[in-house]
């Protein structure tokens, strides 16, 4: 039996806003995404972070060139910030992306951003010279698992958010041989262990319970949520709360428990509202300031 963590707990975890405070408080953040085909993901992450509902100050999504004018007409408070690209991918510039990192204090990679050799060069830059917090999703976790000990060069702390067949990649990189999944799910806080007292990163393995761990904390674990979430883009949408709460929560850790507690309540409110089967991604970001709001109460 193991003990999951408590609303009490996550409204500790939250700092009250300052009255005498400005928007560069509260942090400014970046999400990088987008391919041709996977546009949905990075405008769902977004959209947890374009009303700047998780709380963070000032919002930059990065997307190739070419979605600009797909993305553009979707969101307001949000400031685009275009990645080099022909009119069908990405493309690696040093000096695109330096832009980009030197404007932000945290950034999150991954979401339909793609396994093309410039996806893979832009993420491995990001890693070598980022020095802010910087969370690594989807492509970006598939990217690293095929060059493990680039981890190694972090001059941030990463925080990991990977789904089990996600960890099992990363593992499997890590161990240098493959591993069941059925043994991974079994005995998965071992594993994780192992992986983290390796490459010091945060990782937050997403589940029906979700467990976040580092070297020095947890493991904490997260039951909240619902099978309804269980549905395209539930993943980004978490992608979106985490790097709004990194925003203005010091410790990686303690945002990553907060952002996965918020992003199952916020579900399990959408649920409630229009039922486990119909509901989407999209409802859980409308339901996020409820979940806030009923924990700061």
């Amino acid at each position: 039996m193991i003990n999951c963590v408590r609303i009490e707990e996550i409204k500790k975890l939250i700092p009250p806003r300052i009255r005498d405070s400005h928007k560069g408080t509260y942090g400014r953040v970046a999400l990088l995404g987008g391919a041709i085909e996977y546009s949905g993901a990075i405008r769902l992450a977004s959209m947890a972070l374009s009303a700047l509902k998780a709380g963070a100050g000032l919002s930059t999504l990065a997307v190739p060139r070419f979605l600009v004018p797909l993305i553009s007409a979707n969101i307001l408070e949000v400031m685009l910030y275009p990645i080099e690209s022909n009119d069908k991918e990405i493309i690696y510039d040093k000096d695109n992306i330096d832009g980009l990192i030197k404007k932000v204090d945290v950034l999150t990679c991954g979401m339909g951003l793609g396994r093309s050799d410039a996806a893979h060069k832009i993420i491995y830059h990001i890693i070598n010279e980022f020095d802010g917090k910087l969370t690594l999703d989807a492509d970006a976790i598939n990217i690293v698992s095929e060059n493990i000990d680039i981890l190694n060069n972090a001059k941030s702390k990463i925080l990991l958010t990977p789904h089990m067949m996600e960890f099992k990649r990363l593992f499997d990189s890590f161990d240098k041989k493959e591993h069941s999944l059925e043994d991974i799910e079994k005995n998965k806080l071992d594993y994780a262990k192992r992986f983290v007292d390796k490459y010091n990163v945060v990782l937050l393995l997403k589940g029906p319970v979700t467990m976040v761990i580092s070297k020095e904390r947890g493991p904490a674990y997260i039951d909240r949520g619902t099978p309804g979430m269980a549905t395209a883009g539930s993943g980004d949408v978490l992608s979106g709360i985490v790097t709004g709460f990194l925003g203005y929560i010091d410790d990686i850790f303690d945002a990553s428990v907060v952002s996965a507690y918020i992003n199952g309540m916020a579900g399990e409110y959408a649920a409630s509202e229009v039922g486990e089967i119909s509901m989407l991604s999209s409802d859980t970001v409308r339901m996020i300031p409820k979940a806030i709001r009923e924990v700061m109460n």
